[in-house]
């Protein structure tokens, strides 16, 4: 090989080091990749196929996505205290169990006593005293309806809930949403499983300029979703059936649900669906509304996080809570 070849090779591989190294730590002083990281805080779920991953129990301070740090408690639920351990319901306790997405769990809310969650559990002992009350989350990062109605059979009747909730958003009608777990414990999408599965996972996590150049080509290939496209074009999607089923397996089990339409700021986001579970006989509250009382940075976690800020959820548990309260059976 010519030496003025080598020469410009070598200066070309130089200069490309030097300007990943310089994207890379730009893209560190920039903040957009953090709410991406988190711990290997994931674990499978062996008794059912529809459920690709739950929390790992008794985490304590695990970094999860949106830049929160949280604790599990002995079910792999968020808590504010580490490995908390919950016995057979009482006669005078009142158990409500929230299935959800990131929303839901609370991505992009550090302090756990600010998800809507907590808040509700808080309003509901604070307004009476001949119940105590106990709201379990079971919200969990980019689970769809398939795995919400799942939750429901495999993990939520076994806490002997009185009301069973389904908390979405229009992108959990979309099955695909799902990501896989690697053999550690960490979110990883279908593509790159292989690669982030093997002995250079760990170093490639690290690298935040990678989640950015993801993201450019995943919005290349096809725009962010924040609408369902068929809910926007006024059509029922098939992943309907699950929110049925989530009814249909309450009612065999004798419990109260609910399916809980969360704040989005965009128009209409729900299109058709609150009319076709009214049609149904599915009870539903629809909290759209939520999100006009809102600017677009009041609603948003975080400059690069479009999840709901803690005042978004602070305003779901003062509604939850009145729905709540004036529900049969419940102490008023």
């Amino acid at each position: 090989m010519p030496k003025e070849l080598k020469r410009t090779i070598l200066y070309g591989g130089y200069l490309l080091l030097v300007t990943i190294l310089l994207l890379e730590i730009s893209v560190r002083i920039w903040g957009y990749s953090e709410h991406h990281i988190h711990d290997p805080i994931y674990t499978s779920f062996e008794p059912s196929e529809d459920i690709s991953y739950i929390h790992k129990p008794n985490l304590m301070q695990a970094r999860a996505r949106g830049l929160v740090f949280i604790n599990t408690d002995s079910l792999g639920l968020r808590s504010k205290v580490s490995g908390i351990v919950y016995g057979t319901k009482q006669p005078q306790e009142y158990r409500i169990a929230i299935v959800g997405d990131s929303v839901t769990f609370g991505e992009g809310v550090p302090n756990t006593e600010e998800t809507f969650t907590e808040v509700l559990e808080h309003m509901l002992n604070q307004h009476q005293n001949l119940l105590a009350v106990k709201v379990f989350n079971f919200g969990i990062s980019a689970y769809s309806v398939k795995e919400m109605a799942a939750m429901l059979q495999h993990r939520l009747v076994n806490i002997q809930p009185d009301l069973v909730v389904m908390a979405i958003i229009p992108p959990d009608l979309n099955l695909d949403r799902t990501p896989t777990i690697d053999s550690a414990g960490y979110l990883v999408g279908q593509k790159i499983a292989s690669l982030l599965d093997s002995p250079f996972g760990e170093a490639l996590r690290g690298i935040r300029l990678l989640y950015v150049l993801r993201d450019l080509g995943s919005r290349w290939v096809s725009p962010p979703q924040y609408l369902d496209p068929l809910l926007s074009r006024d059509e029922i999607p098939d992943s309907y059936r699950y929110i049925r089923q989530f009814n249909e397996t309450a009612k065999q089990y004798g419990l109260s649900s609910l399916i809980t339409l969360l704040p989005r700021m965009e128009e209409n986001a729900w299109g058709p669906l609150p009319d076709r579970l009214m049609q149904d006989g599915i009870r539903y509250l629809d909290l759209s509304y939520l999100g006009k009382e809102f600017t677009a940075e009041e609603y948003m976690a975080s400059r690069f996080d479009r999840h709901p800020s803690p005042a978004v959820h602070r305003r779901i548990g003062e509604e939850l809570a009145l729905y709540v309260e004036h529900q049969p059976g419940f102490a008023r």
